[in-house]
């Protein structure tokens, strides 16, 4: 039996994400999702601007809206941990442990607030351009002919565990250093064909955070 979800996402990087890759993945588990963008300001009753958070009020608001459809199975969302808003739950109360306990201990928070057992939150460590780490190699199909500049983004991944765990300050978060290498770089048109390039699998194998999301949306 076929089910339906919703995905609540920060911009069009993420929305692009869901409706190219991920989307094509849980078809095959008879999961079909419905994405959506957060909705920044509402004029005469019509979401006039989407894309990006400034507070968690609009977060709220579009989960709340989105719980009420008793047909889904799941509510899921796909934000960047990196610059997320400070008013967000638990982001001012964070632990001093590492990454992951951070981002959990947000998700947690998260679900208490909404307390909806369908929903299933999700934060990207650290932001979308860590997917692009997991085989940079494949930002060639976006520049061609530039493998010396390649190699200073393949090492930039190989410093860390995975890359999940690039960090987030402005100067090294995964986009901002992908932009120091090529200035030229474009999120939605870039970042989403390399992940397409890269695919589902390889993701999962090397971003656990990541990895756990999947899998409870398959279980769905």
């Amino acid at each position: 039996m076929s089910k339906r979800i919703h995905i609540l996402v920060e911009g069009q990087t993420e929305e692009t994400f869901v409706k190219e890759v991920l989307t094509h993945h849980l078809w095959e588990y008879e999961i079909f999702p419905n994405v959506t963008m957060v909705c920044t300001r509402v004029v005469r009753n019509v979401r006039a601007n989407r894309g990006g958070i400034s507070d968690y009020s609009k977060i709220k608001r579009d989960l709340s809206r989105l719980c009420q459809d008793t047909n889904v199975v799941g509510i899921t969302t796909l934000f960047d941990f990196y610059a997320l808003p400070s008013d967000v739950p638990g982001m001012n109360s964070l632990p001093q442990g590492n990454c992951y306990e951070q981002v959990e201990h947000v998700e947690q928070s998260l679900q208490r607030d909404i307390a909806d057992p369908r929903f299933i939150p999700f934060i990207m460590l650290h932001e979308f351009e860590a997917i692009i780490y997991c085989d940079p190699q494949k930002l060639e199909y976006a520049f061609p002919n530039n493998q010396s500049k390649l190699q200073r983004i393949i090492n930039i991944a190989q410093e860390f565990d995975s890359p999940e765990e690039i960090n987030s300050s402005p100067q090294t978060a995964p986009s901002k250093r992908i932009i120091s290498v090529f200035p030229e770089y474009d999120k939605v048109l870039h970042g989403c064909t390399t992940a397409l390039e890269i695919g589902i699998a390889q993701i999962r194998s090397k971003c656990p955070h990541f990895d756990i999301w999947i899998r409870k949306l398959e279980s769905l």
